[in-house]
């Protein structure tokens, strides 16, 4: 069995000087039932679903990718405090997200990774929401197999978590 990982390059610690005033809950993201496992999900024609019989995630999407988003949110500089899990500790914003695909497309050449994520905050003081927004990255893999579609999913990951960033800061302001 080979296990594969959701990992974020080295950031740039300088970046990170600024220290925010706000605080921020990230909830887990929610999945599609087919997401919810460490399966690695292959596409190979449209419509028809299959697993890689050898290979697996590390742990499920939704949760390499709440770690992903935390860090990556902590790395703005704009939150003095990220919270992952609701508790009685005050925080100003939420941010919920859904996983709506994470899996290796081979009904092309070369095979390419596909996130799909809808991002929302909402004011924690009022309840409402403040945005919603869809994100996708398709990213073409190295090679056609699982390995390949790993290393497509990092770079599929680093620019979906960028794009989530840029969504929490803008509509933050």
């Amino acid at each position: 069995m080979h296990y594969f990982t959701l990992a974020l390059p080295d950031p740039n610690w300088d970046s990170c000087d600024q220290q925010g005033r706000c605080t921020i809950l990230v909830n887990q993201p929610r999945a599609n039932a087919i997401y919810n496992n460490p399966r690695m999900i292959y596409i190979p024609a449209c419509y028809q679903i299959q697993y890689f019989a050898q290979n697996r995630w590390a742990d499920t999407p939704t949760q390499m990718l709440q770690s992903l988003i935390i860090n990556s949110l902590q790395h703005t500089g704009y939150f003095q405090a990220i919270i992952n899990t609701p508790s009685t500790t005050y925080y100003d914003w939420v941010l919920n997200t859904q996983l709506l695909s994470f899996q290796q497309e081979f009904i092309s050449v070369p095979s390419r990774f596909r996130i799909a994520m809808r991002a929302q905050l909402i004011d924690a003081r009022s309840r409402h929401v403040i945005a919603t927004q869809d994100f996708v990255v398709i990213q073409a893999a190295a090679h056609d197999d699982p390995y390949g579609g790993a290393l497509a999913a990092n770079l599929a990951a680093q620019k979906i978590l960028n794009e989530i960033n840029c969504f929490c800061l803008r509509n933050l302001d």
